[in-house]
Formats: C-alpha cells, sequence, structure tokens
C-alpha cells in the first residue's frame, strides 16, 4: 500500500508540473498502468535467458625457464543461462573481477613440435572453476575461444654493462670527484635469444642533477626494454662532489724518437700546466704525474713550431690547460 501510495501521489506531481488539470480517473488510470509495467519487468527479471558475457582473464605463473612468444586472450566470451536479475546486475555494473588462470597448474598438452614448442589446453576444463566464481546463479553454456595456445620459447641470460645516462653539475665553487658511480655497473638481462643476443648494454633513464654542493646517493631506474626482463630495475647511484682549488706545475718537456745522430733542442724546455682539483688532493700533485711529450716524426709536418701534448695527468684534476702549446726548436748532429 505505501509504494501504491507513493506512485498515485507521483503521478499528481506530474500532472500538475505539466499544468493538467488532475483527474480522478486519469490518475487510476496511469496508476494500473505504471503498477503492471512493474510487475511486468519484475516477472521478465525471474525468467532465465541465455546471453554472451565478456569475462576478463589474467595469467600467472608462467614458465620461469620460458618466453612466451604468442598472445593469450585477455577475455573469453561466455554464453551463460542465468536469471533476468542476475543479468541485469551484469550489465549495470558491466565487469567482473578477473578470472586468474594458474598456468603452472595447467594440463598442457603438445599441439606441434618445432624450434617452438606448441602447447595448448581447453577452457571449457574450466568450466566448473569459472562458474563458481562468477556466480552459481550462473550457468555456462559454452567458452570461446575454445582453445588456449601457448607457443614457449627458451629463456636465455646475459650480463650486460651499464650506461649512465645522468647529467650531474656541481653548484659554483665544487666539482665532481671522479665518475658517476652505478651500483651495480652491471645487470643480468632475459629474455628471447633473437633479442637478447642483440643487447650489449642497457641505460639508465635520464637525469637531470643540477648544483651539487655536498655528495648524493639515490636510486635511479634502468631504461625498459620491450620483451626483455632485468635481475633489478633500480640500482644504486653515488655522486661525490668537493670543493676545488686551482693548481699550477711546470712540466719539463720529453722528446720521443730522436734519431742517435741528432740533438734536438726546444724553447722553452717545459711548459706550465694549470688544473682545477679538489682540495683535499691538492698537496698530492706533483710534477712527475704529468707527462709532456714531443714526437721527432711530427718534425716534418709542422714546420717552425712543435706540438706539446700532456699524455698524462691524474684522474681527480680537471679543466686542465698547458702553456705553450708550441715550442720552437732547433736540429744539430752530435
Amino acid at each position: 500500500m505505501v509504494v501504491a501510495k507513493e506512485i498515485e501521489e507521483n503521478i499528481r506531481n506530474i500532472l500538475k508540473k505539466g499544468n493538467f488539470k488532475p483527474d480522478r480517473r486519469l490518475i487510476v488510470f496511469l496508476f494500473f498502468v505504471v503498477l503492471s509495467t512493474i510487475f511486468w519487468f519484475l516477472n521478465r527479471l525471474e525468467q532465465e535467458y541465455t546471453t554472451e558475457i565478456r569475462l576478463p582473464v589474467r595469467y600467472i605463473n608462467l614458465p620461469k625457464d620460458k618466453i612466451l612468444k604468442n598472445e593469450l586472450p585477455e577475455f573469453f566470451s561466455i554464453e551463460v543461462n542465468a536469471h533476468g536479475y542476475k543479468l541485469l546486475e551484469y550489465k549495470i555494473s558491466n565487469k567482473f573481477l578477473p578470472y586468474i588462470i594458474n598456468v603452472n597448474s595447467l594440463t598442457l598438452r603438445i599441439h606441434s613440435r618445432s624450434e617452438n614448442t606448441k602447447l595448448y589446453t581447453l577452457p571449457v576444463l574450466l568450466k566448473e572453476d569459472i562458474e563458481s566464481k562468477l556466480s552459481s546463479e550462473f550457468q555456462i553454456i559454452s567458452i570461446s575461444p575454445d582453445t588456449l595456445y601457448f607457443e614457449f620459447d627458451e629463456r636465455i641470460f646475459k650480463k650486460v654493462k651499464i650506461i649512465s645516462q645522468i647529467n650531474a653539475q656541481p653548484a659554483a665553487q665544487y666539482m665532481l670527484r671522479g665518475e658517476v658511480m652505478l651500483l651495480p655497473d652491471s645487470v643480468t638481462i632475459s629474455g628471447a635469444s633473437a633479442i637478447v643476443d642483440s643487447i650489449n648494454h642497457v641505460y639508465t633513464v635520464k637525469e637531470n642533477i643540477l648544483n651539487l654542493d655536498k655528495d648524493y646517493s639515490d636510486e635511479v631506474k634502468l631504461l625498459k626494454i620491450d620483451d626483455i626482463e632485468f635481475s633489478s630495475e633500480n640500482i644504486d647511484v653515488n655522486i661525490d662532489v668537493e670543493k676545488f682549488t686551482e693548481g699550477t706545475q711546470k712540466i719539463n718537456i720529453t722528446l720521443l724518437n730522436v734519431p742517435d745522430s741528432l740533438i734536438l733542442r726546444t724553447f722553452p724546455k717545459e711548459v706550465t700546466v694549470s688544473y682545477f682539483v679538489p682540495l683535499s688532493d691538492y698537496d698530492k700533485i706533483s710534477p712527475q704525474m704529468f707527462d709532456a711529450i714531443i714526437d721527432y716524426k711530427d718534425v716534418v709536418s709542422t714546420g717552425d713550431m712543435l706540438q706539446v701534448k700532456i699524455t698524462n695527468s691524474p684522474n681527480y684534476v680537471q679543466s686542465l690547460r698547458y702553456y705553450p702549446q708550441q715550442v720552437e726548436y732547433i736540429i744539430e748532429k752530435r
């Protein structure tokens, strides 16, 4: 009776909003029309229907020593028989939780043997389990696709170098102490042999680390490669920075490849090198750590001046400059 009164009141309100003069007979007529429609609809919902639903599927526990080469269906199209109200509930929500298929527990049969073994199983074998996951009120008639194929390739492993794509910039009056350190500096990749064999190194993601005025430590991600798995997706990055100062040294020029019958004299006999060095390493620097050379083989090609080359210096100095870069010379016979 409460529902009937609400329906009658709603009809009256609708007629008033439409500027219709309420008529008792019209109200009674519309009341029974609405009520009969509701009973018809409820009756239809109690009946059983056959329809098709889409069930999302997720696969777990694939063999770790194998690579799946083919794509597996993301949905099963399932023909079901169920009451109308249950189908209406599905249509309104329009989704089910993914059905989990544990590949490790499937009974896989050999479909064909070739370079890559092709296996298969029948989704109908999962019918009872799917019904229990959906609802006891869904009766499965058929499942499409009717066959699941698994084409596996051997998984191979390879250890490759990691190349940094980190742009580290020190703050003013600071310098990087050594290179950006990656820990570990290599990673093991795995996948199909055709892909793995073509990979000789992997990269970090690109990252700018600016205005460093103290040592820096953090994690950095490795740049992903399609169809390739990494033993680790993140590595540690360490960047050491330190205040620097400028240093200078006078270095004697070393002469190379001068014939025994000749004497090569240069003017001057030494060069002055300037460089930036971390404060903690300033007192370690000595002239013997630098090599300034002139090669007699360059005499013919250089004319009146010979080029001085710095071939060795401490790895912790930066912005190395030297003067003069060319020197005059004379050649005398012994």
